[in-house]
């Protein structure tokens, strides 16, 4: 390796920097302070959350509870894992062609309560 290889490599080599470490020597702030974490929601992108699982929350109260268990297993909200109409079936004990007329009347139901409540951002999201 040539001298001015070497000489480069040096010069473009990554400093390290502690996010402890102030960013300006007369300053407290620290890099660590200034650094978002991109692991966790904005208050904003949160608050959005929240707003939208109240309002699904309230949808699904149209619904009685084998729909209600339906949806949220197809679709898994709450908390459930997305499932397909054979399995849902085999946890409700009925057949798999049952769970789809269940669905769809379901989501028929939801559509109708979104529009005469307002919520026709809502009705879309609605196969």
């Amino acid at each position: 390796m040539t001298l001015e290889k070497l000489q480069k490599l040096r010069s473009v080599q990554k400093i390290t920097l502690s996010l402890q470490k102030p960013i300006y020597p007369n300053d407290t702030t620290t890099y660590e302070e200034i650094t978002p974490d991109t692991t966790i929601d904005s208050p904003d992108t949160s608050v959005s959350k929240q707003v939208m699982r109240n309002h699904i929350s309230n949808l699904l109260s149209v619904l009685n509870p084998k729909e209600r268990k339906v949806i949220r297993l197809r679709y898994g909200i709450g908390g459930e894992v997305r499932k397909s109409l054979a399995d849902i079936g085999v946890i409700l004990g009925v057949s798999k062609e049952r769970i789809r007329q269940l669905e769809s009347r379901s989501l028929f139901k939801l559509k109708q309560y979104s529009e005469s409540q307002g919520l026709d951002a809502y009705k879309d999201l609605l196969i």
